[in-house]
């Protein structure tokens, strides 16, 4: 397991003690420190002084960042031989069978380590006392992806959240070294989907935390959608756009990464090659919505579906507004 943690002296003990409740136990936590100036360290120095399956590394490393952090921590997995990996953050609970549902996952799809797996799950939304605040965060974020093409909406966004995200060796080489401007969590989707396959557990396995610290779920996002676009059209339009506009760099990246690794689907690497075609500079507007139908990409919703045929269509126009209202 690996854990990246910053400044979370308030609720780390907490997780690190629900993975110690693991019903599973043959397990080894390495934790990585970014920079914390509370005391985080020293919370974590006294867990592994108390249990020898705990490890913190790096520990007068800087601040690189949440991707850069598990990065790291990532490839310290890969060089010690991990087989399986598992990411946790630092202020969750873990439910006592976590690990064990997704270890089954992992051992069934991977056929005993020969094709990238990831198992993720859904989470249960808990404020900081870990009172229920809703049972399913897909389902209150409305973030989904295709379970038969996983690929086709992950292009597009992200559906995987990092913390409940568990991956076998195959998928641990092909997704290193993590670009560093790319989110570890969709970039490991990305690729598992590219390269393996996506599964996810029937239940929640993790109570995924909301506190002053942690925005996400303050508001129900379609309300958040309208007031801020309301309040702010340019600048929130403008950040919407980047943030798509680096995810058609994601998409870039990883057409490199299939054609160095060279162990994809031909169809596979076609069509990332179509997704990425779909948003070039120097094609039409025609040239680009025809290779996002080849690429097969696609959201979910039927309006999302319409936004980004437009979004293709005017991909060019659109980023440079982006970038003049930044």
């Amino acid at each position: 397991m690996l854990l990246s943690a910053y400044n979370g002296a308030r609720f780390i003990a907490e997780q690190i003690e629900s993975i110690r409740s693991q019903s599973f136990t043959d397990w080894k936590l390495v934790i990585r420190d970014d920079g914390s100036s509370d005391d985080t360290i020293g919370i974590i120095e006294q867990f592994c002084g108390r249990d020898k399956r705990i490890l913190l590394i790096d520990p007068d490393e800087p601040n690189v960042g949440p991707t850069g952090s598990f990065g790291r921590l990532l490839a310290y997995a890969y060089h010690e031989g991990a087989r399986f990996v598992f990411l946790s953050d630092q202020d969750d609970v873990w439910m006592p069978d976590k690990m064990q549902q997704q270890m089954t996952l992992l051992s069934t799809v991977g056929r005993e380590g020969t094709r990238a797996v990831l198992a993720h799950s859904d989470l249960v939304l808990v404020d900081e006392y870990l009172k229920r605040l809703h049972g399913s965060f897909s389902e209150f974020q409305r973030s989904s992806y295709n379970s038969n093409d996983p690929l086709g909406t992950l292009l597009i966004h992200n559906a995987v959240v990092g913390c409940t995200i568990a991956m076998n060796r195959p998928l641990l080489e092909f997704a290193l070294p993590v670009p560093v401007a790319s989110p570890h969590d969709w970039w490991l989707a990305v690729c598992a989907a590219a390269s393996g396959f996506i599964v996810r557990t029937p239940n929640p396995t993790v109570l995924y935390r909301q506190h002053s610290a942690n925005v996400v779920g303050v508001a129900a996002p379609r309300r958040t959608f309208f007031r801020q676009l309301a309040r702010h059209p340019f600048s929130y339009t403008a950040s919407n756009l980047r943030s798509f506009s680096s995810g058609v760099e994601q998409a870039q990246r990883l057409e490199l990464r299939l054609k160095e690794r060279g162990t994809a689907d031909p169809r596979v690497v076609e069509r990332v090659e179509q997704y990425c075609a779909a948003f070039a500079e120097d094609a039409s507007p025609l040239q680009r919505i025809r290779a996002l139908q080849r690429s097969e990409a696609r959201p979910q919703r039927t309006t999302s579906k319409v936004v980004m045929h437009l979004l293709s269509a005017g991909f060019p126009l659109a980023n440079r507004l982006a970038t003049r209202f930044s």
